[in-house]
């Protein structure tokens, strides 16, 4: 036990027996054992962590108030901007530098989408420009939008991104494979992808019936298609049939050739 409370309640007892009545005995040692307590913790030497004063004295560090739904909801949007920033700004860079009206066409998909307003446009803002600098870890961001948002959003998420791509001209085969792979990582199938696509490419059906193929084919019926048919109307092997019979195959070749390179360019190959 602490000397001063010690000391506290031998004082309190002696003037408890001096005035007398069991009543004034227990008060007084009860008394003086609290003054001599409160005079130990006043003149003991202080603690070699003073994290302990705080987590154990009188002037601890009261605990945090719960958040209020509102600042939740500002949290919550705060974390889905940073993870869609991030998907903006991978479709945006990976053709070379982002672009004026790329970042233009990302400020209005919050803007009008998402119904942000000034204060949180002013957040979507500084996370392109962090991220322009130096983009974050994509497959974090992909896993969250997916994890947060339903499949009908997933959608209109790459509807939006496709959106993005082609703000510059003609879509790259570095964004049509930046496009596959986020869509992959959302949990889209690839005939998700391509439905999304094919409101800004077209659907290729004319390209497709050339090879004798429908859209489902998969990319290897395509290249299979296009080399046999580009085998057996190569103009040299019609060349024994004299001038009409070349320009013919020729024309047929061309053909051949302009449709899978427009099917190739619909499916990022």
């Amino acid at each position: 036990m602490a000397p001063g409370k010690v000391l506290g309640a031998i004082v309190g007892l002696m003037l408890g027996l001096w005035i007398g009545g069991p009543l004034a005995i227990i008060l007084l040692t009860f008394a003086g054992a609290v003054a001599g307590h409160f005079y130990d913790n006043a003149t003991a030497a202080p603690p070699e962590n003073p994290a302990e004063a705080l987590e154990t004295g009188p002037f601890r560090n009261p605990a945090p108030e719960p958040l209020t739904q509102e600042a939740l909801d500002e949290q919550a949007q705060e974390h889905f901007a940073h993870h869609l920033c991030a998907l903006f700004i991978e479709v945006a860079r990976v053709d070379g530098d982002v672009k004026r009206d790329e970042v233009r066409v990302v400020r209005e998909y919050f803007q009008e989408q998402l119904k942000y307003g000034p204060e949180a446009l002013d957040m979507v803002r500084l996370y392109l420009k962090e991220f322009i600098q130096k983009p974050p870890a994509l497959e974090a961001s992909i896993a969250a939008c997916r994890d947060e948002l339903p499949t009908g959003d997933r959608l209109l998420l790459i509807d939006a991104l496709y959106e993005l791509a082609l703000v510059d001209g003609d879509l790259k085969r570095s964004e049509q494979e930046a496009l596959r792979l986020i869509a992959k990582g959302l949990g889209l199938t690839e005939e998700d992808r391509r439905a999304v696509a094919a409101r800004y490419l077209g659907t290729g059906q004319a390209q497709y019936a050339r090879l004798g193929l429908d859209p489902e084919a998969s990319d290897a019926e395509v290249k299979r298609a296009y080399r046999q048919l580009a085998t057996t109307h190569h103009p040299d092997r019609v060349s024994h049939l004299g001038t009409g019979a070349v320009e013919q195959a020729t024309r047929r070749f061309q053909e051949i050739q302009d449709a899978y390179e427009e099917i190739r360019r619909l499916r990022g190959l």
